[in-house]
């Protein structure tokens, strides 16, 4: 493989990353968002959030980005592919995160719950200093993978012309013919993107185990 192809497949493999991180970190907020739609009190909260978090994770993801690549235009909501292809990502993610989220709020042990009560600790010293560090202990490594799953995901975008890895590596292949040498490539650039994620969240986890949040990975 020679020097420009290289270096158009690690572009491309940037522009994957980016929109990665760009959806995981509106992902993030949106998630955290919708937990707290989860235990609201509120019934029709907590049914809203059932509803997108089921259709969300019921719908293949290539069906997902069509429908809201075309949906957009029929709303008279200009965007372009990129914005569309965050937007996307963004709504898939939202709903493994909350799930994360949510099974990491179920997993404190009641007695922390009953325990912050008795003390009358307040809601939001409640949120910060109990609640959010037992969450991250129990959501980390679920979270993480997500994170992963979404590089990866960043793949079905090219169906809505985005120029990503994937797009960029059918482009060279239609020019070249080297099918094997260019996916491989692109498959190592893959590899080395998620191996990336995945060491942050297991150095991330260390000093959790520091600081007395989170145990040892095996």
């Amino acid at each position: 493989m020679n020097t420009p192809t290289l270096t158009l497949l690690l572009q491309a493999a940037g522009v994957s990353l980016l929109l990665a991180l760009a959806a995981i970190a509106a992902g993030t907020v949106a998630a955290a968002l919708l937990t707290a739609l989860a235990f609201s009190r509120l019934r029709p909260l907590r049914f809203f959030y059932r509803l997108y978090v089921y259709v969300v994770r019921g719908t293949p993801l290539l069906v997902l980005a069509l429908l809201i690549f075309y949906a957009l235009p029929a709303l008279d909501l200009r965007a372009g592919p990129y914005l569309a292809g965050v937007l996307v990502l963004t709504v898939y993610v939202a709903a493994l995160f909350a799930e994360v989220f949510r099974g990491g709020v179920l997993a404190i042990p009641r007695p922390q719950w009953e325990s912050a009560k008795s003390l009358g600790v307040p809601p939001g010293p409640l949120l910060r200093k109990i609640v959010g560090p037992l969450v991250l202990r129990y959501a980390l490594p679920p979270y993480v993978n997500v994170c992963v799953m979404t590089v990866k995901a960043t793949s079905v975008l090219s169906i809505i012309s985005v120029w990503e890895l994937t797009l960029a590596s059918r482009e060279i292949i239609e020019r070249t013919l080297a099918v094997f040498t260019v996916l491989s490539v692109a498959g190592v650039l893959y590899f080395i993107m998620c191996l990336g994620i995945d060491r942050i969240g297991r150095r991330l986890e260390r000093r959790l185990a520091l600081r007395g949040f989170a145990g040892e990975r095996v």
